[in-house]
C-alpha cells in the first residue's frame, strides 16, 4: 500500500537502491466504446479515483466478432495486466478496488461492498432490456417500466441503508468502491437519461450521488470521457 502510495505520487517509476527497481502494471481495459460507460464504467471510475494511469481501450460493435474469440468467455469488458488477462467486469472491479484502497477496511464491509456492487450489476442486467430495443417507441415504453417497477423501489430500499448507516457512505465510513458503483449508474445514466425526478424522496442517495461527483478525480475523469465519447443512445 504504502508503495501505490508513492507510484500516485511520484510517477511510474520508484527506486529505493541500487538494487531494486519496481514499475507500475500496465493496464489495459477493454470495452465497447457504445454504450460509453456501460459494466467497463466502474473500473475506470476505480482507477480515476485512486490516480492510477490504465489505457482505455474502446472498439466498435462492428469490430467485436473478430475480437470475440481473444477474449477468455466471448465477453467484454476485460483487463490486461502486464499482458494476463482477467475477464468478468465485477471481478476486474473487486480486484482494482482491493489493490488500490476502495474495497472497504475489513472482510465484512468488503462483503457489503460486493454487495452493492451486485446490486448494480442486476440494475445493468434490467437496463439492458430497453437498451437493446431498436423501435423507439417500444423503446420509450420498456424504459418507462423500467423506471417505474425497477429503479422506485431499489432508490427506496437503497436509502434506508444509507440511512441505517448514517455515515454519508453505503459502507463505513469512507468512499468505496460501492459509492462509485451507485453513482455511475444513478447519475452517469439514469439521472442523465430521465432527469432528477427519482431522487426526489431520497436525499441521502441524491447527497452521496453528489458527493461523488464532486470528487476531484472523478470529475476529470467524467468531463474528459464526455468530451471524447458522444452519448448515442
Amino acid at each position: 500500500m504504502l508503495i501505490e502510495t508513492f507510484y500516485r505520487q511520484i510517477g511510474s517509476e520508484i527506486v529505493t537502491n541500487k538494487s531494486f527497481k519496481f514499475s507500475m502494471p500496465v493496464y489495459k481495459l477493454h470495452y465497447f466504446n457504445n454504450p460509453r460507460r456501460g459494466r467497463a464504467e466502474l473500473s475506470r471510475l476505480i482507477f480515476s479515483q485512486a490516480g492510477v494511469q490504465f489505457e482505455d481501450v474502446r472498439f466498435s460493435h462492428s469490430e467485436w466478432p473478430n475480437i470475440k474469440p481473444t477474449t477468455p468467455f466471448s465477453q467484454v469488458p476485460i483487463l490486461e495486466v502486464d499482458g494476463q488477462v482477467l475477464a468478468q467486469s465485477n471481478a476486474i472491479a473487486r480486484y482494482l478496488a482491493r489493490k488500490y484502497g476502495l474495497a472497504g477496511k475489513d472482510e465484512w464491509e468488503q462483503a457489503q461492498t460486493d454487495m452493492y456492487i451486485e446490486n448494480i450489476h442486476d440494475l445493468l442486467n434490467a437496463a439492458a432490456v430497453p437498451f437493446m430495443e431498436k423501435d423507439p417507441a417500444k423503446q420509450k415504453e420498456l424504459y418507462q417500466k423500467f423506471m417505474t417497477d425497477t429503479i422506485a423501489s431499489h432508490v427506496v430500499a437503497v436509502e434506508k441503508q444509507l440511512k441505517k448507516n448514517n455515515t454519508g457512505y453505503l459502507v463505513g465510513k469512507q468512499l468505496t468502491a460501492a459509492d462509485l458503483a451507485y453513482y455511475a449508474f444513478f447519475s452517469d445514466f439514469i439521472e442523465v437519461k430521465f432527469g432528477g425526478a427519482f431522487l426526489k424522496d431520497a436525499p441521502l442517495l441524491k447527497s452521496l450521488i453528489d458527493r461523488v461527483k464532486a470528487l476531484p478525480n472523478i470529475k476529470k475523469w467524467t468531463e474528459f470521457r464526455d468530451s471524447k465519447y458522444p452519448e448515442e443512445n
